[in-house]
């Protein structure tokens, strides 16, 4: 099986920076395959981020998080030093991508990436590289 291996606080990032990217035919193709896969992953990841915070926070009859002072609302006797080792070790789990139906796509992809004739600055040229090492990687694995 082919797959992408991205650590959960990667995924947003990563799929905020796809989307402003500017790609023609498979590659545009194969960007919004892989979006959407991040997206679901990242949706997982949140999903479990609230699982924890409903661990130590209160919750109202409707079972969302009491908010008091922009803030969520700790149950008596929570721990905050262990919630934020939870949500820590949350953050850096690896979330996998199943990538082997895309393959081709990811392909078209990557090589659109090695070739992109975009300045990249700060924050997007760190991205960039870390998908880059990613679709790389997933290339060579393909062939």
């Amino acid at each position: 099986m082919k797959t992408l291996g991205f650590k959960n606080y990667e995924l947003a990032p990563v799929g905020n920076f796809l989307g402003e990217l500017k790609l023609k035919a498979r590659a545009s193709r194969g960007r919004s395959k892989l979006l959407k896969l991040i997206s679901d992953k990242n949706k997982e990841y949140n999903e479990e981020i609230d699982d924890v915070r409903k661990t130590y926070f209160e919750a109202d009859e409707n079972g969302d998080l009491k908010v008091e002072n922009d803030n969520y609302v700790l149950k008596k006797g929570g721990d905050t030093s262990k919630l934020n080792t939870e949500l820590q070790e949350l953050m850096n789990e690896k979330s996998v991508i199943d990538c082997t139906e895309y393959l081709e796509k990811f392909n078209a992809l990557c090589q659109e990436l090695l070739d992109y004739p975009y300045e990249l600055d700060n924050q997007a040229a760190l991205i960039y590289d870390l998908l880059m090492d990613k679709l790389e990687k997933l290339e060579k694995e393909g062939n």
